[in-house]
């Protein structure tokens, strides 16, 4: 008991509690404007192709920009990179609001969505390179799983906020919310957040540093097959699995089942729900969950998929319907959000210190670069093609997946013995421990 209090001492020390924090009304405001913005759209259009263009297009920075996110992350004073964007967010948010009635509205929900993801192509590596920062090295793994939490948090609350108040109130409303929450953040990240910065010796152009840092990341990963393989296995599970339900979940709902934007805004919630879950498995008992045990939470995203497509062909009332999407769709997101957090946690603590931002910023990328491509296939698969064939596709690949990651893993840490399974995620017998 005394080693477990010692080691929450060591985890929620007041930085960490700032960056947590400041991060809650950050994401809170994003995941706002990401679901209603899109979904706006949809009500207007009616077309799932439309919807699949516009999230794949407002995507493109996060994948190209996430990179760079990763450099600045390691270089530059993190305090002052969250801040700035959370100010950056906020001002993209009121244009949206002054533009509204002028522009068109395709366009604009397009430009102002692709600045949301740029700003978050560098937030979200700042915040997870921030981590082993601020944390003790052995509280790394749980200190993951809370940042998890938060955003799993804020995508559970932000789409019931964000459904409730469009649907009653309109679009502007709860654009106005989203200003408010980054502001929020912003000032509690000037006033409490402390990092220690990581001093860098650099010489030549920015650009030229960049690219070198880059090139020095690369390196680092070419080195580490294992990285190398757990980057293939996301970037596929994001183009099969991530890509439909982004794509299916409001077309499913909104336009097969008819049902309304607050409904939908529920089920948006379930998928966070689903990744607070897991999240909070993970924090409670780190040591269950080694790396070699992984490909199971695939397996089993895999089967959460078959009710889907049962449910879908079965024709049965819509609200039964519902009731068995938001189930599937819970357990779906606990399955990946764990197997998310023991790959992120993973990486954390087999990279060195002054890598950490631009490896989990290449991984990112690397892994998110499947998703827009994923959003436009679905975007005109949902209107070519049953729901039920598709889903049906995706339980069949994320199958082929799970058999993967399980003979990677077990090839290249074992087969998982007892000592193993007490460790923390990211832990190895010291004899596999990957050289740096």
């Amino acid at each position: 008991m005394s080693s477990q209090n010692a080691t929450r001492n060591r985890l929620f020390t007041p930085p960490f509690a700032a960056v947590a924090s400041a991060q809650l009304f950050s994401l809170l405001g994003e995941a706002i404007l990401k679901f209603v913005l899109p979904l706006y759209l949809l009500n207007l259009s009616g077309s799932a192709t439309l919807y699949g263009i516009v999230v794949a297009c407002a995507f493109l920075p996060y994948i190209f920009l996430t990179p760079i996110g990763g450099a600045l992350a390691d270089r530059v004073n993190k305090k002052y990179v969250m801040a700035a964007l959370d100010l950056v967010m906020a001002v993209s948010a009121l244009a949206y609001v002054l533009l509204s009635q002028t522009a068109d509205l395709v366009v604009l929900t397009i430009v102002i969505l692709m600045l949301l993801y740029a700003a978050q192509s560098v937030y979200q590596p700042t915040v997870q390179s921030s981590v082993p920062s601020v944390v003790a090295h052995d509280g790394i793994p749980s200190a993951t799983a809370i940042v998890t939490q938060v955003s799993a948090l804020t995508g559970l609350v932000g789409p019931v906020v964000g459904g409730l108040v469009f649907g009653f109130f309109g679009v502007m409303p709860i654009v106005i919310v989203s200003i408010a929450a980054f502001f929020v953040s912003s000032i509690l990240i000037i006033l409490f957040v402390k990092i220690p910065p990581v001093k860098h010796e650099s010489t030549g152009s920015p650009l030229g540093v960049l690219k070198s840092d880059i090139k020095e990341a690369a390196a680092f990963l070419k080195q580490n097959p294992i990285m190398g393989k757990t980057i293939l296995l996301a970037t596929v599970i994001n183009f099969v699995s991530s890509a439909f339900i982004m794509v299916g979940t409001p077309y499913m709902i909104t336009e097969v089942l008819g049902l309304s934007n607050q409904l939908m805004g529920f089920a948006e919630a379930s998928l966070a729900l689903g990744g607070l879950i897991g999240g909070i498995l993970i924090s409670v008992k780190p040591g269950l969950f080694p790396i070699t045990r992984a490909p199971r939470f695939l397996f089993g995203a895999a089967l959460g998929f078959v009710p889907i497509a049962v449910v879908m062909a079965a024709g049965i009332g819509p609200m039964a319907t519902y009731a068995i999407l938001l189930v599937s769709l819970t357990w779906i997101m606990a399955m990946c959000s764990m197997f998310s957090i023991i790959g992120i946690s993973f990486l954390q603590m087999e990279t060195p210190s002054d890598l950490i931002g631009k490896v989990i910023a290449l991984t990112m990328s690397a892994a998110n670069v499947a998703l827009p491509v994923g959003q436009l296939v679905y975007g005109v698969g949902f209107d070519a093609v049953s729901v039920p064939v598709l889903a049906v596709c995706v339980v069949l690949v994320m199958l082929v997946i799970s058999v993967f990651a399980a003979k990677t893993f077990r090839k290249e840490f074992g087969s998982g013995t007892e000592t193993e399974a007490e460790a923390t995620p990211c832990e190895k017998p010291a004899s596999e421990t990957i050289p740096l």
